[in-house]
């Protein structure tokens, strides 16, 4: 099949933001919480999450939404609404919580299966596009 599913789409833009996260939290981690407040990094990490969080609800596979359902964890969402709504009320000590476990938790390997996943749903649509 010749198409990209949106799906797929999604899935790209989750890794490419998963890969943000970890470089943007590797240089914040030994900072402390007025540094990343001074700096702009923490800012960036904050739109990441949230990145996360709205790319993930739009998924339609449901086995993928479940493989990534720590992406829409209660901690998720409430970094991601304070990130979103009173940037200036960000816990960084909690932020740098949040993206240690999203960083330990999708790896290559998990997103590699939500490839897979998608790849193996796609052979039940119709290409249109061909």
């Amino acid at each position: 099949m010749s198409f990209i599913s949106k799906d797929e789409q999604i899935l790209s833009k989750i890794d490419k933001n998963i890969k943000k996260i970890y470089m943007l939290y590797e240089r914040i981690k030994p900072l402390s919480e007025i540094e990343i407040d001074d700096g702009t990094d923490g800012n960036a990490l904050a739109q990441c999450v949230t990145n996360l969080y709205e790319l993930t609800v739009r998924l339609d596979s449901e086995e993928v939404s479940q493989k990534l359902s720590m992406l829409t964890s209660p901690r998720i969402v409430k970094l991601r609404n304070i990130s979103a709504n009173d940037y200036d009320a960000v816990n960084w000590s909690v932020a740098k919580q949040v993206c240690q476990k999203i960083v330990d938790s999708i790896t290559v390997g998990v997103l590699k299966e939500c490839a897979d996943i998608l790849e193996r749903e796609k052979k039940t649509y119709k290409d249109y596009t061909v």
